[in-house]
């Protein structure tokens, strides 16, 4: 009976071993995603980004919206603030019925976007800042023609196999249909119910 029980925790042990070098793989790889979109790298997020978005998304197109999205034009820039690595958390490792692992890392997005041709009055400051509130983030103008935004944001890490057997990386975007039509449903509903318990529990800690 003793036997019999060693046995049991040394598989129990083997277990939570495995489970902490996935959830250990998971939060580099998304430390390492938030530093490359930092310096613009945007190969190197491309190849951290799961493989079936780029069946409904050339590659290239994705890169170049990457570029237009971080300012890279003659009417805004957008530089993405540095993250304490402290401040990403992973949540456990979860399967689907079919073998599909996944978990949610959570974390704090902060950016500041500068206007190269417009500033703001405080009629246009308002009307930013409520468009930001109504997109979840929280804003600041640092001055006419600059702000600061910051998101609690979430990244969703997939093992499929798709992946082969890899690591795989999307940003949680609940009404982005094109990310919903590559992430299985089971999983956008497991993600929509920890990210609404992320967000709470944040609320609680901010109180």
């Amino acid at each position: 009976m003793k036997k019999l029980f060693f046995t049991f925790l040394l598989i129990c042990s083997g277990f939570m071993l495995a489970q902490s070098a996935d959830e250990k793989k998971i939060l580099e790889d998304s430390q390492s995603f938030m530093s490359m979109l930092q310096q613009k790298n945007y190969d190197g997020m491309l190849d951290m980004t799961h493989p079936g978005i780029f069946e409904k998304v050339d590659r290239n197109t994705m890169s170049d919206s990457f570029k237009s999205l971080l300012g890279e034009n003659d009417e805004f820039k957008i530089e993405v603030i540095d993250t304490d690595k402290n401040a990403f958390t992973v949540s456990q490792i979860l399967k689907t019925e079919d073998g599909t692992k996944y978990a949610f890392v959570f974390y704090p997005m902060k950016m500041k976007m500068t206007f190269l041709k417009e500033k703001f009055d405080d009629e246009k400051k308002k009307m930013m800042l409520n468009m930001m509130s109504m997109q979840g983030m929280k804003a600041q103008f640092l001055n006419d023609s600059a702000l600061e935004m910051s998101k609690e944001s979430m990244i969703i890490a997939l093992n499929d196999k798709v992946t082969k057997g890899t690591w795989k990386y999307l940003n949680y975007d609940e009404a982005n249909p094109l990310y919903v039509s590559v992430v299985p449903a089971e999983i956008m509903t497991k993600a929509k119910e920890y990210y609404a318990d992320f967000l709470i529990k944040q609320k609680k800690n901010a109180n």
